[in-house]
C-alpha cells in the first residue's frame, strides 16, 4: 500500500484529470449532484462515501457519442475490451463479467461468454450514467463484484417535446433516432426509436473475412409514469432490441455465410407509495429475455456449417422499504426472488437457477460532517448455495468543499451457466469444454467411445464450485480548493478468492485437451486513480485522469519466489528462471492509463468543441513460451494514444445542432490484438429539437 500512497500523492499533484461531467458547468453544481446507484436512495454526491462518477446527457451529446462503449472508453479507470462476442468493460482490473450493467436500476442480460456487449446499448434518451467503483454486492448481488454502471433514462419536460437526430460516417455507419415525450402534473410519457447500421470492416483484408460483419439493429423504448396522488405513482417501461448481422467468412478456402440474429426484450413495472413522511415503499416487477440465432451454410454445396441458438430469460420480483427512523438515521431494506433460465445449443437441456435475497442498509449521520453507511445482503441460490455480502463506508466533510471517504466490503460472483453446464466440442480443432456439473458424465462418454488418451484429473474428486468472492478497500477524497477546480482521488485494493478458470482434465487421442472449470486462483488488484477538472476564462475547461494498476495472481508470485517458473529466452532459446520483475501480471491489464481533455463552450455563439486524448499503457496479450504467464517483451501489446475531437454549432435558438466528430484521429490500428479499432472514424451529425431547449 506504500506504493499506492506514493502514486496517489505524486500523480494527483501532477495529473490533470477528467471529471465525468459536461464542459462549462460550474463545479459547485457537481457538489450538489444527486446520485442513487451507490445507496439505492437519493444522496448528495459530495457526501457519498464510495467512489462515484457521473456522465451527463449534455456531455454525451456534446461529444457526439451514440453508444455506451464510446462513452465509457473515455472515462478514467475504465477500459473497453474487444471480444468475439462484443465489447465489455474492465474496472479496477476486473474482467467484464464482474461489473453489473443496469438500465434504470435493473440488470441487463445477454452474457453468452461473460461479456455484455456495450455497443448494443444506445445512448439515446439518457439523463445520466452513474458509475460506482468497488463491490456493490451488498445491494445488487452477483456480477457487482467490481462495481455498477447504471444508465438512467431521461424524464420529459412538461408539455410536448421531441427531437430527431442522425449521424453518418466511415464504414457506412448510420445512426438515426426519433424521440418524443409528453408530461403534465400527473402523466409522463416518453419513447424513442433508434436504427444503427454499418457495412462492417476488415483489419486484415487479405484473410477474405471481415473483422466486424455488416449489421443493422433497432432499439425501441417506451416509458409511462402516472401519479395517482402525491403519495402514489407507477412506472412502466418496455424496451426491445433487434440486430441482424450478415456473416461471411472463409474456412479452409470455403466461403461460409448466413445471418446472425440477436434480440433483447425487457419489461418492468414499479409502484411507489409514500405511507408517511418517514416511510416509503416500492414494488418492482421485471422480465427480460435475450435470444440469439445463427445459421451458417457452406456456399459451395449449401450444406449446414454451423447452427446455434441461445435463449436466456430472467424474472425478478422485489419489495423495498425506506424508513427515516430518526432525523439522522435512514433504514433501507428489501427482499426479492429471481428465476433465470438458459436453453442453448451448447447445453444438454434447459438449465434453471432460482434464488432469493434479503438486504438492509443503515445510513447514519451522527454529526453534520460525518456520514456512515453499513449494510449487507444475504443471497440463497438453488445451485451454488448461500452468500452474505457486508459493507461499511464512511465520509467526513472537513469543509464545505473537502470530503474524505473510505469503504470496505465483500463482493461475489456466482458461477454462471457456462461454468456449470457448458457442453462444447470444437468441430474443427477438436478440443472440448465441459461445465463442472457436466464434466464427469461427458468425460465418461468420451472414454467409452475410446477417444481419451489419458485422464489428468478425475472429475469425481473435484470440490463443488464456489462463488468467487472479493474483499475490497477504497480510500479517497473529493476536493474543490477554488472556484472552477474539482479534484478527486481514490486508492483501492481488491483481494479475490476462488477465481474460476478453466484447466485441462484429460488429453484426447487427437492430442487436444478436455477442459473444465475450477476454483483455482487467488488474485489481487490494487492501484490509484485521480481526476482533476479546471474551468477558466468562462468558456474553457481542461481536465484529465490517471490510473495506476497492479493485478497479480498470488499463486504465480509464490511459485516465482520458490524458483519454479521458467521461460525461453527468445534470442538465445535458453531456459531462464522468471523473476518477480519479469512477471507482467494478469492478461489485458495496463499498469498505466490516462486521459486529457480541453473543451470550449460559448452559449452566445452556440459553438461547442473539445479535443480528447486517451492513453493506454502496454499490457500482456499472449503466452508465447508456454509457461502460462506474461514475462517476455514480445508477449505485450505496446502502449498507444487515441485522439478524439468534436465540433458543434447551434442554430435557430438552440433548436438545431450541426456536429462533426472524429475518433482515433491518428488512425492507430492493431489488427491482431485490438479488433474494435478500425482506424480513423469521421462522422457528421444533425439534431433538431421540436421544443426549444
Amino acid at each position: 500500500m506504500k506504493l499506492i500512497f506514493i502514486c496517489l500523492v505524486f500523480f494527483s499533484a501532477n495529473a490533470i484529470a477528467q471529471q465525468a461531467d459536461t464542459a462549462h458547468i460550474d463545479t459547485s453544481k457537481k457538489l450538489k449532484e444527486v446520485v442513487v446507484t451507490a445507496t439505492r436512495t437519493n444522496k448528495n454526491l459530495m457526501q457519498v462515501p464510495m467512489p462515484v462518477s457521473i456522465i451527463t446527457a449534455k456531455e454525451i451529446k456534446n461529444r457526439g457519442m451514440v453508444h455506451l462503449n464510446e462513452i465509457l472508453a473515455e472515462q478514467t479507470g475504465l477500459s473497453v475490451l474487444p471480444d468475439a462476442h462484443g465489447q465489455g468493460i474492465q474496472l479496477q482490473g476486473f474482467n467484464s463479467d464482474y461489473t453489473m450493467i443496469m438500465l434504470d436500476g435493473l440488470p441487463l442480460i445477454g452474457r453468452t461468454t461473460g461479456i455484455l456487449d456495450l455497443s448494443r446499448i444506445t445512448a439515446n434518451n439518457i439523463d445520466k450514467i452513474e458509475i460506482v467503483k468497488g463491490p456493490v454486492s451488498s445491494l445488487y448481488g452477483s456480477e457487482a463484484m467490481a462495481g455498477v454502471i447504471n444508465i438512467i433514462s431521461a424524464t420529459p419536460p412538461k408539455g410536448a417535446s421531441g427531437s430527431v437526430s442522425a449521424r453518418y460516417g466511415n464504414n457506412k455507419n448510420a445512426d438515426i433516432s426519433l424521440n418524443g415525450g409528453y408530461a403534465n402534473s400527473r402523466l409522463s410519457l416518453s419513447g424513442f426509436v433508434n436504427r444503427n447500421s454499418s457495412s462492417g470492416y476488415s483489419l486484415q483484408p487479405q484473410s477474405g473475412s471481415a473483422t466486424v460483419f455488416p449489421f443493422y439493429n433497432y432499439t425501441l423504448n417506451g416509458r409511462l409514469g402516472y401519479k395517482f396522488s402525491n403519495a402514489t405513482r407507477i412506472t412502466v417501461q418496455l424496451r426491445n432490441y433487434n440486430s441482424t448481422a450478415d456473416n461471411n467468412f472463409l474456412v479452409d478456402n470455403n466461403r461460409i455465410s448466413g445471418d446472425g440474429k440477436e434480440k433483447n426484450l425487457t419489461a418492468s413495472a414499479g409502484l411507489t407509495h409514500k405511507f408517511t413522511d418517514a416511510f416509503t415503499g416500492d414494488v418492482r416487477l421485471y422480465h427480460t429475455s435475450y435470444n440469439t440465432k445463427s445459421l451458417l451454410n457452406n456456399q459451395a454445396d449449401g450444406s449446414i456449417y454451423d447452427q446455434t441458438f441461445f435463449d436466456q430469460n430472467f424474472n425478478r420480483a422485489e419489495l423495498q422499504g425506506d424508513y427515516k427512523l430518526l432525523q439522522s438515521l435512514r433504514i433501507t431494506a428489501g427482499a426479492g426472488a429471481q428465476n433465470e433460465s438458459v436453453l442453448a445449443t451448447r447445453y444438454n437441456d434447459k438449465k434453471t437457477f432460482n434464488s432469493g435475497y434479503l438486504y438492509g442498509q443503515a445510513d447514519w449521520t451522527p454529526i453534520e460532517k460525518l456520514n456512515v453507511i453499513a449494510g449487507g445482503r444475504y443471497d440463497t441460490h438453488s445451485v451454488y448455495g448461500n452468500q452474505f455480502s457486508p459493507k461499511l463506508a464512511a465520509s467526513y466533510r472537513f469543509t464545505e468543499n473537502f470530503t474524505v471517504l473510505a469503504s470496505t466490503g465483500k463482493g461475489y460472483k456466482a458461477p454462471d451457466f457456462r461454468q456449470l453446464y457448458l457442453n462444447f466440442t470444437n468441430a474443427v480443432v477438436g478440443y472440448s469444454v465441459f461445465g463442472y456439473e457436466e464434466a464427469a458424465s461427458e468425460l465418461k462418454k468420451l472414454q467409452d467411445a475410446g477417444q481419451i488418451q489419458s485422464v489428468l484429473i478425475d472429475p469425481s474428486t473435484l470440490q463443488r464450485l464456489n462463488a468467487e468472492s472479493s474483499t475490497a478497500y477504497n480510500f479517497g477524497f473529493r476536493y474543490k480548493p477554488v472556484s472552477g477546480l474539482m479534484w478527486t482521488a481514490n486508492a483501492f485494493r481488491n483481494n479475490i478468492r476462488d477465481l474460476i478458470d478453466s484447466q485441462p482434465i484429460a488429453i484426447k487421442n487427437n492430442g487436444q485437451s478436455v477442459f473444465s472449470y475450477f476454483n483455482i486462483h487467488n488474485v489481487y488488484t490494487q492501484g490509484v486513480e485521480t481526476d482533476l477538472s479546471y474551468q477558466f476564462l468562462k468558456h474553457w475547461t481542461v481536465s484529465g485522469g490517471f490510473q495506476y494498476l497492479q493485478a497479480y495472481d498470488q499463486s504465480v508470485l509464490d511459485r516465482i519466489k520458490q524458483g519454479k517458473v521458467f521461460s525461453i529466452d527468445p534470442a538465445t532459446r535458453e531456459t531462464v528462471k522468471v523473476t518477480r520483475s519479469m512477471y507482467g501480471g494478469l492478461l489485458n491489464r495496463s499498469r498505466y492509463m490516462a486521459n486529457a481533455r480541453v473543451a470550449y463552450e460559448d452559449e452566445k455563439t452556440g459553438i461547442i468543441t473539445s479535443l480528447r486524448a486517451i492513453y493506454r499503457g502496454r499490457y500482456g496479450f499472449s503466452d508465447l513460451d508456454g509457461n502460462g504467464i506474461v514475462n517476455r517483451p514480445d508477449e505485450y501489446v505496446k502502449g498507444y494514444v487515441l485522439f478524439n475531437a468534436s465540433v458543434s454549432k447551434f442554430f435557430m435558438r438552440n433548436q438545431l445542432r450541426v456536429q462533426v466528430t472524429a475518433d482515433n484521429i491518428g488512425n492507430y490500428k492493431n489488427p491482431i490484438a485490438i479488433s474494435n479499432l478500425p482506424g480513423r472514424l469521421l462522422y457528421a451529425g444533425i439534431t433538431y429539437n421540436f421544443n426549444k431547449s
